[in-house]
């Protein structure tokens, strides 16, 4: 598989997202003018001077809420020490309603649907927000309908729990998830972009088809012990933005790829696995030193960490014509004549027909051919037995290299 092309990626991505956030708005905005024909319904404002603001809480008295605006309003209450201390919130709809500068402020959300909502500025106060078996697409678990539209995340900082959630399709944009668990949620579709997260877990969820754009991470673990997180071939992380002179911030971008390696690994898709692996060990490699540091540089040069065939052709050629360019120096013997380029003022440049044979011994040297026409003198010698020493060990890394990935 080659190298992402990561430019073209970005751009598709973030060109779905712009085009399912227009679809969401012409949506909503025609399902509200046809509803307006047919029945009265309005769109309606809550915010902090709402009767239903109790010590500062807002307080749902309706089952369900269409086309609201929840202005600076606090969901919760002011304390809690552990979940049962929440503030429940049971069995309520909410149809394309917008929730900005809202706080959640210990409150759990239970079997609740959130339907084309928007949540714009919010954050988490107090000891954390939950949702549990809770779906932000539809409003029914498993049913599908055409009022159903994905809802969006923007510019939140969120410490949440999210169990056993329905977040297909929606879009986390510019947010920031600390302290945040997401345990048997399906992400199905879902893209994140510009998305931080610091203290976050993943147990047994659908990430297929999931996005993942310039994301930063901080501490972030697939708490997986039986391998129940999906992924599919169109499952994709991107290039995960860090600091690369801050050593903590490599180590976790490392150790994310590597997570998403065997995540990918344990959904038998090895291609994909072995990209992740790549940039893994390539991520890796900023914060070795010294021998650690030449070893990963020497296994990057010769075969790209065994997931790059092409990195061993390119080595190979490179060893071949440093050693032809030293033959030409040095000098050959050819039907009993020293053949050595000695540049001077008249002639700088050797003849195309010596090149050819300096070239050539230099590749039937590293491959270990040996015509016998050509042999080596002076320092030549030391030279072919350097070529001849490392050219059997690449062309083995070269073919086994190809091989397990033609394999994989």
């Amino acid at each position: 598989m080659p190298k992402f092309d990561y430019k073209k990626l970005e751009q598709a991505i973030r060109e779905s997202a712009t085009q399912r956030k227009e679809e969401n708005e012409v949506f909503v905005t025609s399902y509200l003018q046809n509803l307006m024909g047919g029945e009265a319904i309005t769109e309606v404002s809550f915010d902090a001077t709402a009767k239903e603001n109790v010590n500062g809480y807002f307080v749902f008295t309706a089952d369900e809420y269409r086309f609201a605006h929840f202005n600076e309003v606090n969901f919760g209450c002011e304390a809690a020490t552990n979940e049962s201390q929440l503030t429940k919130v049971e069995n309520k709809r909410f149809y394309y309603c917008n929730f900005n500068f809202c706080g959640l402020s210990n409150v759990l959300f239970e079997n609740c649907a959130f339907v084309g909502c928007n949540f714009s500025e919010c954050y988490t106060l107090g000891f954390t927000t939950i949702f549990r078996d809770s779906r932000f697409m539809n409003s029914i678990k498993g049913e599908a309908s055409i009022d159903d539209a994905p809802s969006l995340f923007k510019d939140c900082e969120l410490s949440a729990k999210f169990v056993n959630c329905d977040l297909s399709m929606s879009i986390f944009e510019k947010s920031h998830f600390y302290f945040s668990r997401f345990e048997s949620v399906s992400l199905k579709d879902a893209i994140f972009l510009d998305v931080s997260f610091d203290t976050v877990r993943i147990c047994e969820s659908d990430l297929r088809n999931t996005k993942l754009l310039k994301p930063k991470f901080i501490e972030f673990y697939f708490e997986d012990a039986l391998q129940k997180t999906q992924v599919s071939k169109n499952t994709y992380l991107d290039q995960i933005n860090m600091n690369i002179k801050e050593q903590r911030e490599v180590r976790f971008a490392a150790d994310v790829y590597s997570q998403f390696s065997e995540l990918y690994e344990n959904c038998k898709l090895m291609d994909l696995s072995g990209e992740y692996f790549y940039l893994y060990k390539n991520t890796e490699s900023i914060n070795l030193k010294g021998l650690a540091k030449f070893k990963s540089l020497i296994g990057k040069l010769t075969c790209g960490y065994g997931e790059r065939p092409f990195f061993s052709l390119i080595t190979s050629m490179v060893l071949v014509l440093t050693c032809g360019t030293l033959y030409m120096f040095f000098g050959v013997n050819i039907n009993n004549e020293v053949i050595a380029f000695r540049p001077t003022l008249q002639a700088p440049f050797p003849p195309l027909d010596q090149l050819i044979i300096w070239y050539h011994f230099s590749l039937v040297t590293f491959s270990t051919v040996g015509y016998g026409n050509v042999v080596p003198v002076g320092g030549s010698l030391i030279v072919s037995a350097f070529e001849m020493v490392f050219g059997i060990i690449m062309v083995g890394i070269w073919v086994s290299t190809l091989v397990r990935k033609m394999v994989r």
